[in-house]
């Protein structure tokens, strides 16, 4: 008998602590820092393997990120995040979601309301597109934030510097 209630639903490529549609490990516990680095705070809000790959690109590079899995949204762990953005000077904040009301814009107001002193450049989002989600595969490859596109915008970040 079949529940005709019951409808199959295509998941999107997960990382590589991921299964299709199955959680396998929580990369960390809530408000740990998945990896400490002097220039960066990198907030993660979705998938921590692209991110975390993109760190690993970045000290390649001489850049020491320090990425952050909030692991939960409400309560939001505000104290690791800005104590994060405190000791870095810098933030980039990466979410699958669009630009407009996401978890990206909460976390970045969040930092400019508390801890826009610390700030040593602007703030940055890297997040999907500001449309509709694609159905198509390799336009979803292209729609969903990368690791590449974090690095780009990192090393925009660390190396901007204030004019005058």
């Amino acid at each position: 008998m079949t529940d005709d209630r019951i409808v199959p639903v295509a998941m999107p490529k997960w990382g590589l602590s991921m299964q299709l549609g199955k959680i396998t490990a929580w990369v960390v516990a809530e408000g740990d820092e998945v990896q400490v680095g002097d220039d960066l705070a990198d907030i993660e809000t979705e998938k921590i393997t692209g991110t975390l790959e993109a760190a690993d690109e970045l000290a390649g590079a001489g850049i020491e990120a320090e990425v952050v899995d909030p692991r939960t949204t409400s309560p939001l762990d505000e104290d690791t995040i800005l104590e994060s953005v405190e000791g870095t000077g810098r933030l980039v904040v990466v979410d699958e979601a669009t630009p407009r009301c996401n978890l990206a814009t909460d976390i970045s107001a969040l930092v400019a309301r508390k801890a826009f002193g610390a700030l040593r450049a602007p703030i940055e989002m890297v997040t999907a597109p500001h449309t509709p989600v694609p159905f198509s595969g390799s336009l979803e490859d292209l729609y969903i934030p990368d690791p590449q596109r974090v690095v780009n915008t990192v090393k925009t970040v660390t190396e901007w510097k204030r004019d005058g």
